[in-house]
């Protein structure tokens, strides 16, 4: 859980005990690369802590895909409407790679946020940096051209670049993958 527990204490100090409870409520599995490990249209109540791999997090409409967001090692990923409200999630999390992922059933971390106020501080933290990453990124689709989006991503995920294919880049910016070939060429 090495890229867990780094990315954890990026976001928030958390005790040695917190983090032990956190591992004992964890399940560990593996996921091969194409796998949908939330499903849209279906109720999902776990919470997936990415330890090796990448996900995206893709919103299907009109037999388009959408990705919405990328998590790698060390994040975090759910569907948000299952997670929260118990309803079926709106989007897919599909592995982009073979992962390597720890799970957790939200009733169980919402125990320990009860019981380790540095877990609930960091969850919280978390959701705030998430919720500010989101505002920023529809503002910058607002406003910047496809090539400051482009270097915004390289900005928000070094390297991922080379770990994705370039159409979901392409669709997670909100341009085509012409534009977002020229825009590469350019550099």
């Amino acid at each position: 859980m090495e890229n867990i527990i780094r990315k954890i204490e990026q976001i928030y100090p958390v005790s040695d005990e917190a983090l032990q409870a956190l591992q004992a409520n964890m399940e560990l599995r593996y996921y091969p690369k194409d796998t949908r490990i939330v499903q849209s249209g279906v109720t999902d109540r776990l919470v997936y802590f990415i330890e090796e791999g990448i996900t995206r997090s893709v919103f299907h409409h009109n037999g388009e895909d959408t990705t919405t967001w990328f998590s790698q090692e060390g994040d975090v990923t759910f569907g948000m409407d299952s997670l929260y409200y118990q309803q079926p999630s709106v989007e897919s999390v599909e592995t982009l790679s073979d992962c390597k992922i720890y799970v957790i059933h939200i009733d169980k971390l919402n125990a320990l946020y009860e019981t380790y106020i540095d877990i609930a501080n960091w969850g919280r933290i978390l959701h705030q940096n998430v919720n500010k990453e989101l505002s920023h990124m529809f503002v910058e689709r607002l406003q910047l051209s496809p090539k400051e989006r482009y270097e915004q991503f390289n900005r928000r995920y070094p390297g991922l670049i080379n770990r994705v294919k370039l159409k979901y880049v392409a669709a997670f910016l909100g341009i085509s993958i012409y534009t977002l070939s020229r825009v590469r060429a350019k550099k």
